[in-house]
């Protein structure tokens, strides 16, 4: 199903020509309800809702497991539709062509030592296919077009889980996703599972519901280094090594507590990648290395 980073009152054209639907129903299960915003407009058509890309929703996961290629390096697993770079194990690339919303395409887990205790790393290359602000601004539409890299998930997956690369957002573990404003200038976060809420260090909650406006943003420049962190059950994200903002999950009778710690089992560092030109360099560290 296709996950919703936000309702934007400010819409790109190019996410339009895309047939951007931003009142489906972000895969919460939520009933459909039309919006000002689209309703009646022939512009905006339906979300897709099942994966284009592939017709993989009437095959076993046993058969997508089985193609799996093997990682190297910090690898753990990787799915059939991520690129690891054959000169730089760190590199990983998806094709695609959704910028507006989160569709599923590939995943990645890793390796790391304290499997309770790490940091994940991700920083998105591609040059001129890379900007953000100003400079993305400054591009001729038809450069804005061909830009990269605009939505990703970075998180948590259970150690016991095998990541499918199109249904494991909310089966697999605990993500934050990652979506750009049109404009590139800020990363909307919210968590997925949205059954949840981000708690910032001072307290401030936000809203992990797709479709409403009050989510975090973190500003979004080149070279940016995107920083997750699992400690104590806790999974947070990172600016310039700082903690800025945590996941609270409802997870009932499941072993999570009134201060939002995770089910006490091992996890290990994961990306979920989405149908969307994707090009990022992933590193995993342990927290008493850092």
């Amino acid at each position: 199903q296709a996950i919703w980073a936000s309702v934007l009152p400010e819409i790109c054209p190019d996410q339009i020509d895309m047939n951007t639907d931003v009142s489906g129903d972000g895969g919460t299960g939520a009933p459909f309800e039309p919006s000002e915003l689209t309703s009646g407009d022939p512009r905006f058509g339906q979300a897709p809702m099942m994966q284009e890309w592939a017709d993989v929703l009437d095959v076993e996961d046993e058969d997508l497991l089985d193609r799996a290629p093997v990682g190297r390096g910090q690898v753990l697993q990787i799915t059939a539709e991520v690129e690891q770079d054959e000169n730089d194990d760190t590199s990983f690339k998806v094709d695609g062509k959704d910028k507006s919303w989160f569709l599923q395409k590939g995943a990645v887990t890793f390796k790391c030592d304290e499997y309770n205790s790490f940091s994940i790393h991700v920083t998105f290359c591609g040059g001129k296919t890379n900007k953000f602000g100003d400079d993305y601004a400054e591009l001729s539409r038809a450069e804005q077009h061909a830009t990269m890299n605009w939505l990703i998930m970075i998180g948590i997956a259970a150690r016991s889980k095998q990541l499918t690369g199109y249904k494991d957002c909310k089966s697999t573990g605990f993500y934050f996703l990652f979506h750009l404003n049109y404009r590139r200038t800020h990363w909307r976060i919210i968590g997925c599972p949205h059954n949840s809420e981000l708690e910032d260090t001072n307290g401030k909650l936000y809203t992990c519901n797709p479709q409403d406006a009050n989510q975090f943003e973190l500003p979004a420049y080149e070279g940016q280094s995107l920083t997750v962190e699992y400690h104590n059950r806790e999974l947070w994200v990172l600016e310039n090594g700082s903690r800025v903002v945590r996941g609270h999950w409802a997870i009932p009778n499941d072993g999570a507590g009134a201060a939002g710690a995770l089910p006490d089992e091992q996890y290990v560092p994961a990306i979920l990648t989405s149908n969307c030109p994707t090009h990022c360099n992933v590193r995993v560290s342990n927290l008493s290395a850092t």
